[in-house]
C-alpha cells in the first residue's frame, strides 16, 4: 500500500486519499514519526479537524511525543463529545492511553471508552442489567464483571477485582475457558464463570453463561475496563496500582513442582528462566494486516533469542526453559540451545502459570505471559518495541503501574540491539 501510494502522491501530492494510505502504511509499520510527517501535509486537516487532531495525535503518542499527543487528542476530545458517539470513543479512548503512557490515572476513565468504539473492541453487554456508572456505592451490591480483550489485558486488570470485593461487592467474574481454572484459584473472594470471548461490540450473553446470571441474580453490570475505576476515583495514589494475585491451580502446582526439581538436578547451580519471544497472532493471516503487524513487531527474532540464551556469561549461570504453548512453539521454532520445555505440557494458562511459579525469573516480549509473570510477583524483564504498551511506560526501565517488572525498551523502531544488550545484563548480574 505504501508504494502505490507513494506513487499517486508522485501524480498529486495534496490527494488526501493517498496521503491517509501511506501514513496509514507508515503506522502499520511502526514508522510514526514519517506517519506524523505525512498527517501534517493533509489538506483535509482544517475541514476534519477532529479526525486530524486524532489520527496526528496517535501517531505522535506512538512516535514518543507523548506530551504533545495528549494536547492534540484533549482537543479533539473538547470538539467531539457532543457530536458523534463512535468518534469521541476513538478519540477518548486514545487520550486515556496516551494519558496512562505517563502514567495518570485519570486516563482510566477515557480509556473505557473503548468499550463504545466499534473497531476497537468486543464487550458483551447485557440488556437488563444496569451498566455501573463510575460512581454509585458498591457495597452490598452483586456485580457482574465480563471479561473482554487480549489474555494480558485480563491478567493485568484482574488484580483490580480485590478493590471491588474490598468495597463490599459481590462479584461474579467471567473468563475465557484457557485462563478459568487459573482465575478461578487466583480470585477466591468470587466466582469465577468460563465463557469465550464476545465476537462482536456489545454482544448478548452467551447461552450457556445466563444460567449462572440469572441465579446470581447482579444488581449492576460492568466491564474489564470498569475495573480500575474505583482506585481512580481516589485523590491520592500511592504504590503500584496492579499488585501480584495471581496463583497456580493447587494440582498442577504439584505437577510443576516435581519438574523443576527434575530439571534443576540436571542442570545444578544455575537458575531457572522462563522465555517468550514470539507473538503467535503474526502467523494468523485472518487477523489482518492490523493485528499482524502489532504481533510481528512485539516479537524478538529467533536468531537474537540465541544470542541470549548462549551469551557465555548468561549461559553460565542460566538455563531457560521455553514458555509456549506447543502449537505456537512450532511456528516460532527452536532456539539453538540451553532451552528445555515444559515437560508436564502446557494446554492452558494454569500449566503456564505453575511452570512459571517454579522459576526464578521470566524473560519475555510484550504479551500475555509478560502480565501473567508480573502478577504472579515473579521478576519479570519485559521486551518491548520503541511504542510499547501503556502498562510498561515510555521511558526508563521501570513501569509506572507494575513493581517486579524491568523494561527494555527500543531506542530506534525495529533495532533491538540495545534491549538484547540489557536483558544479557540483567541475567548476568541480577539473576541467581
Amino acid at each position: 500500500m505504501l508504494l502505490w501510494a507513494d506513487r499517486a502522491l508522485a501524480i498529486n501530492p495534496r490527494d488526501s486519499a493517498s496521503i491517509t494510505r501511506r501514513a496509514d502504511s507508515l503506522y502499520l509499520l511502526g514508522r510514526y514519526a514519517e506517519a506524523v510527517a505525512t498527517w501534517e501535509r493533509d489538506p483535509l486537516q482544517q475541514s476534519k479537524p477532529i479526525l486530524h487532531r486524532l489520527r496526528l495525535g496517535m501517531s505522535l503518542m506512538m512516535a514518543g511525543d507523548v506530551v504533545k499527543a495528549i494536547t492534540l487528542l484533549n482537543q479533539a476530545w473538547q470538539m467531539a463529545e457532543s457530536i458523534n458517539a463512535e468518534i469521541s470513543a476513538s478519540v477518548g479512548f486514545a487520550l486515556g492511553e496516551a494519558m496512562l503512557k505517563v502514567g495518570n490515572p485519570h486516563g482510566f476513565r477515557y480509556w473505557l471508552m473503548r468499550n463504545d468504539a466499534p473497531r476497537l473492541s468486543f464487550s458483551y453487554r447485557p440488556i437488563d442489567i444496569p451498566l455501573w456508572d463510575g460512581e454509585s456505592d458498591l457495597c452490598g451490591k452483586r456485580v457482574l464483571i465480563t471479561h473482554e480483550l487480549g489474555f494480558g489485558d485480563n491478567f493485568l486488570l484482574g488484580a483490580c477485582v480485590t478493590d471491588w470485593v474490598d468495597a463490599g461487592a459481590s462479584v461474579m467474574f467471567t473468563s475465557n475457558p484457557e485462563s478459568h481454572a487459573l482465575m478461578q484459584t487466583s480470585l477466591p473472594r468470587c466466582e469465577v464463570i468460563s465463557a469465550r470471548n464476545p465476537t462482536r461490540l456489545y454482544a448478548a450473553l452467551p447461552d450457556e453463561l445466563q444460567p449462572h446470571v440469572n441465579r446470581f441474580a447482579p444488581h449492576l453490570h460492568a466491564t474489564l475496563l470498569h475495573l480500575p475505576l474505583l482506585k481512580a476515583k481516589e485523590e491520592r495514589f500511592s504504590g503500584q496500582w496492579f499488585q501480584p494475585y495471581i496463583q497456580a491451580p493447587p494440582q498442577k502446582d504439584l505437577i510443576a513442582k516435581d519438574w523443576a526439581s527434575q530439571l534443576r538436578s540436571q542442570h545444578p547451580g544455575k537458575s531457572l528462566v522462563g522465555l517468550f519471544w514470539d507473538c503467535a497472532q503474526r502467523h494468523w493471516p485472518e487477523k489482518g494486516a492490523i493485528v499482524r503487524c502489532w504481533a510481528k513487531r512485539r516479537s524478538l527474532p529467533l536468531n537474537l533469542v540465541d544470542s541470549i540464551v548462549q551469551y557465555l556469561p548468561v549461559a553460565d549461570r542460566v538455563h531457560f526453559v521455553n514458555l509456549h504453548h506447543p502449537a505456537v512453539a512450532t511456528l516460532a521454532g527452536d532456539p539453538a540451545d540451553n532451552v528445555s520445555s515444559y515437560l508436564p505440557g502446557i494446554l492452558n494458562f494454569g500449566d503456564t502459570a505453575a511452570c512459571i511459579a517454579q522459576l526464578d525469573a521470566v524473560v519475555a516480549v510484550d504479551s500475555g505471559v509478560a502480565n501473567l509473570a508480573a502478577m504472579m510477583g515473579v521478576p519479570t524483564c519485559v521486551l518491548t518495541h520503541s511504542s510499547g504498551d501503556w502498562r510498561w511506560g515510555v521511558e526508563g526501565n521501570a513501569s509506572p503501574w507494575i513493581k517486579n517488572s524491568t523494561v527494555f525498551r527500543q531506542t530506534n523502531e525495529g533495532d533491538w540491539t540495545s534491549v538484547v544488550q540489557g536483558v544479557r545484563l540483567w541475567l548476568a548480574h541480577d539473576i541467581g
